[in-house]
């Protein structure tokens, strides 16, 4: 059997040659480019066809139609439902979920940033209804249930939640929300109804 012919040196440039190139080597034996990454301005030489959805019209213009689609999305379907609830035994705080779920219709093309701040009270008090008739103390604000929030906890929910709690109403009035809509709230299942508590003590 012939001895196979292995140049070192040829191996030993090669190995070099990645850092060479600008590539820096990583702990894991793979190597980097620091150079690829989009050009400046990349994103502005893009077909204006392709848009994202919140560049496009938002689908809805009003408050209330918005409202109608919320209450579906949360209310009707069950999983949704019971997660959004489990959120409220976690003491999640009311400004929290009122923030991701607008920030993301705003993102997903449904509303548009100036619709966004009207829906901020509405939006709010649905969550406090839907708690309350699933027999949930809500949390309102961070820190609320808490006599002594650390210093750590509140600058870092200041960071997060600076814009958005600029925007939160002083007051979460009932007006806020149509009576036909708070009239479906009172039809939904209670915590101990969907078997919310039962499960939650079993974890």
């Amino acid at each position: 059997m012939e001895e196979e012919n292995v140049n070192i040196p040829a191996q030993l440039n090669q190995q070099a040659q990645p850092e060479a190139a600008g590539m820096i080597p990583l702990k894991d034996g793979t190597s980097i480019n620091p150079f690829d990454a989009p050009t400046p301005g990349e994103s502005l030489t893009t077909s204006p066809e392709q848009k994202y959805p919140w560049e496009t019209p938002p689908e809805y213009t009003e408050v209330q139609p918005f409202m109608e689609d919320l209450f579906v999305q949360l209310g009707e379907d069950r999983d949704r439902y019971i997660e959004l609830l489990i959120k409220f035994l976690d003491k999640t705080p009311i400004t929290e979920i009122a923030q991701v779920l607008l920030y993301t219709s705003v993102s997903k093309g449904k509303i548009n940033p100036d619709l966004m701040l009207l829906l901020i009270e509405p939006v709010m008090y649905l969550l406090i209804a839907m708690a309350e008739q699933a027999g949930i103390e809500p949390v309102i604000y961070e820190g609320e249930d808490s006599d002594e929030p650390s210093e750590e906890d509140t600058e870092t929910y200041m960071d997060e939640s600076m814009k958005f709690n600029k925007l939160k109403p002083e007051q979460i009035r009932r007006t806020s929300v149509a009576p036909s809509l708070l009239s479906k709230v009172k039809e939904l299942p209670t915590a101990e109804e969907a078997g919310i508590e039962e499960e939650k003590e079993e974890v």
